[in-house]
């Protein structure tokens, strides 16, 4: 892979390809979808089966985030931790995948695609995916920012208990605003 590489069209197969080899795995999106939960799902478990570590950050921004996605994802293997950031009203919107392999090697993917099928497999998409060999510094970097954010105070576990407080939020939303 070069060093740095625009991916416009079908994430999916990049992140498929990094997620076989990746101990560490990491995602940061404002939106979960179901479809894109779906479409990972397998390689996530295969992965986590073999012992990588699996963090996964969402967020409430908008209430775009489906319940349904949280649940599928959280179901996976019960070793991925998954968390859901509360945005209260302010932006929450990163799209980032970090793919952590052995001795230094990695990738870091930084762009438009949220969590979902379209985003990752059929929609148009731009994506830059550096190579943390050829950018370490960035990669360290991007790493000590997921972390601090995924633990940040204004995260939360994900269980059965918190996806239903918010799925009621998620539901009221949606009420409230039924042309979004």
């Amino acid at each position: 892979m070069p060093n740095i590489q625009l991916i416009t069209e079908n994430l999916a197969d990049e992140l498929i390809h990094g997620i076989k080899k990746a101990q560490g795995i990491y995602i940061m999106t404002s939106f979960v979808m179901k479809s894109g939960v779906a479409l990972l799902a397998p390689h996530l478990k295969e992965a986590a089966e073999r012992g990588a570590e699996i963090k996964v950050l969402a967020g409430d921004y908008l209430y775009v985030t489906q319940p349904e996605g949280l649940r599928l994802l959280c179901n996976i293997d019960p070793s991925i931790e998954a968390r859901l950031w509360h945005s209260q009203g302010v932006s929450f919107h990163p799209k980032a995948y970090l793919l952590d392999y052995e001795q230094g090697q990695g990738l870091l993917i930084v762009g438009s695609s949220n969590f979902s099928l379209s985003a990752l497999k059929l929609g148009y998409e731009w994506n830059l995916a550096v190579n943390a060999k050829a950018e370490p510094v960035t990669f360290q970097d991007a790493m000590d920012k997921f972390m601090k954010l995924f633990y940040h105070e204004n995260t939360e576990q994900l269980n059965e208990y918190n996806i239903q407080q918010y799925e009621q939020l998620y539901n009221q939303y949606k009420q409230r605003n039924p042309d979004l």
